[in-house]
């Protein structure tokens, strides 16, 4: 097992028409956001306008909570779902016309290719095969009983072999899985 820790200064932020979107994690490394050149994305973004459109992520699934605030999500086939801070992640395809109702800050994980999911963890989580990463959102992780050193806004990103295990405790924390 191989244990990443990612401060908020070792993420870039970049401005957009209704805020700014932080980029917690990429994979694989290099990647690119801009070129759509990733498996996997981790990030936040503030939606400081009452009513926005997502970008367009043909072939991406995208995971969603807020943070903080709510909106409602509305897509072109009708389908609506009204989220308030820390609900249960909401997925959808990426490719859909989006149109979000309400300022936030959110929590997303975008896939591209690979499978994965992504929950909201209050109490202990076993995980193993794959890509594990923890955004602590409120309290201490540890991972097999040992601490996390984790600034605020930080993310940890677990790498864990076919056979390998492990147990993530957090009183409150999104956990994103990514299996390769």
């Amino acid at each position: 097992m191989q244990i990443k820790i990612y401060s908020k200064k070792d993420c870039s932020t970049s401005s957009w028409a209704g805020g700014t979107t932080t980029q917690l994690w990429i994979w694989p490394n290099g990647g690119d956001y801009a070129s759509r050149n990733f498996m996997a994305r981790i990030s936040s973004a503030t939606v400081n306008l009452e009513e926005s459109d997502f970008t367009a992520l043909p072939g991406v699934t995208r995971y969603i909570t807020p943070l903080s605030g709510g909106f409602t999500l509305n897509h072109q086939d009708g389908q609506t779902t009204t989220m308030a801070p820390l609900d249960e992640p909401y997925c959808f395809d990426g490719g859909a016309a989006t149109h979000c109702s309400g300022k936030a800050t959110d929590f997303n994980l975008m896939l591209k290719g690979v499978g994965g999911n992504m929950t909201v963890l209050t109490g202990e989580l076993t995980v193993g095969d794959g890509i594990c990463c923890v955004y602590p959102v409120d309290g201490d992780v540890t991972v097999d009983g040992k601490a996390l050193n984790m600034e605020n806004g930080g993310i940890a990103v677990i790498h864990l072999s076919n056979s390998e295990r492990a147990t993530i405790k957090a009183s409150k924390a999104i956990v994103c899985r990514i299996f390769i």
